[in-house]
């Protein structure tokens, strides 16, 4: 019986070390894939505040230009007065 405990235990150990082995990958796989998910998040927060910052830019350039069409309406009938 003391040869198969002893035998068993070197499998242990062996399957000990390749599981240590593959979670040690995993976790290294898990950092990279996160550092992934950050940069593309950000760049896609980056779009999504550019977009933003587009459509308010041309409302606010529509709002200013019909102002200015009515300002030079009035002013054409303040001259023909």
């Amino acid at each position: 019986m003391a040869l198969e405990n002893a035998k068993i235990l070197e499998e242990l150990k062996g399957r000990y070390t390749s599981a240590n082995s593959q979670l040690q990958e995993l976790r290294t796989t898990l950092i990279k894939l996160e550092g992934a998910i950050d940069v593309l998040q950000q760049i896609e927060d980056s779009k999504a505040a550019e977009a933003q910052d587009a459509e308010k830019s041309d409302s606010d350039v529509g709002e200013g230009s019909s102002g200015d069409d009515e300002s030079s309406e009035g002013g054409d009938s303040v001259v023909e007065s």
